[in-house]
Parts: C-alpha cells; sequence; structure tokens
C-alpha cells in the first residue's frame, strides 16, 4: 500500500537516494554515462541529501510503501526563464501557473501507483493553493515519463528547451488545467 505525506527535513538524504536510484535506469542512454555516474555517485547524493536536509520542503511530497520510501514530487511556483524555482507571490491569485519541478519513483515500484499517487496529491494541493494551472519540463526522449504525463490529462506546449547543464539534451514543456 503506498501512502503519500509532506516531506520533512529528514527526508532529505532518502530523497537524494531516490532521484540517484531513478536517474541510473530512466536515464541510461539518454544522458551521456560518464555525466550520468557523476551525478549519482555516492559523494554527490551525500551533498545533495544535505542540501536538501538544510532546505525548505514545502511542496515536496514522499510516496511510503512500509517501511521505504519510494518517491517524493515537488512543485511551486512556475520558474523564471532563469530556470531557477520562483518565488510565491502575496496572494494566492497573484501566484501565476505552478509547476511540478520533480518526480521520481524507485524503479523497483515502476507502476505500483505510486508515481500516479504523488501526482495526485500534488495536483490537489497546487489546486488548493490556488494555482489554476501547472505546467512541467521532461527530457524529450523520456517516452516512458511522457506517456505518463499524457495520461494525467498533460499536453504538450511545444515550447523546448537545450539544457546546457546535461550535456545539450533537449526538455519539453507540459501544461494541464487543475480542478
Amino acid at each position: 500500500m503506498i501512502r503519500i505525506r509532506p516531506a520533512g527535513a529528514a527526508d532529505g538524504p532518502a530523497i537524494a537516494r531516490i532521484r540517484a536510484e531513478t536517474w541510473q535506469v530512466a536515464y541510461a542512454g539518454v544522458l551521456p554515462a560518464q555525466l550520468l555516474a557523476e551525478m549519482t555517485d555516492p559523494e554527490a547524493v551525500e551533498r545533495e541529501g544535505e542540501w536538501r536536509r538544510a532546505h525548505s520542503m514545502d511542496g515536496v511530497l514522499i510516496a511510503e510503501s512500509a517501511p521505504d520510501l519510494v518517491g517524493f514530487a515537488a512543485y511551486g511556483p512556475e520558474r523564471a526563464e532563469d530556470d531557477e524555482p520562483g518565488q510565491p507571490g502575496g496572494d494566492r491569485e497573484d501566484h501565476g501557473p505552478a509547476e511540478l519541478y520533480a518526480i521520481y519513483v524507485v524503479p523497483r515500484q515502476w507502476s505500483s501507483g505510486a508515481g500516479r499517487a504523488l501526482l495526485d496529491g500534488v495536483l490537489a494541493l497546487a489546486a488548493g493553493d490556488g494555482y489554476t494551472d501547472i505546467s512541467l519540463w521532461v527530457l524529450e526522449a523520456n517516452t516512458r515519463a511522457r506517456h505518463f504525463y499524457e495520461q494525467a490529462g498533460f499536453a504538450p506546449t511545444g515550447e523546448a528547451a537545450v539544457l546546457a547543464r546535461l550535456d545539450g539534451v533537449m526538455q519539453v514543456r507540459y501544461r494541464r488545467v487543475l480542478g
């Protein structure tokens, strides 16, 4: 059984491990092997876990399949062009669009319902926060994730961007209305 809950600071290291484990499988053959190895090596994962422990977990949900943490999702205000998470405005009506920053489920739990439960949790929270729509960026070559998002009502916007920090892979934007 999958349980969804808000993340806390103590979940930082587990979130970093979930992201690394997922990247190793999902992005094999998509990202250059050397880059993938560097971004998911134990030292990088430990640094990320400590960074996450020290930062806010607002907008982050955890998926548990007792006793393990098996996934996470994060959302917030749609990012600006500088690729940094935006900051919420004063009033909910002034937020503008929301963005799903990340959703990762460990490969052994793919097709278990954990990803859909996390996404449903994010969609409910974003709608409850007053957002009217939500976007996301996904690697163009990640057909499994693109199918998942399309099944959940997201549609491509036609926007695309090159991720220089990931050796120039292409990402595409999806969007859906909330509510």
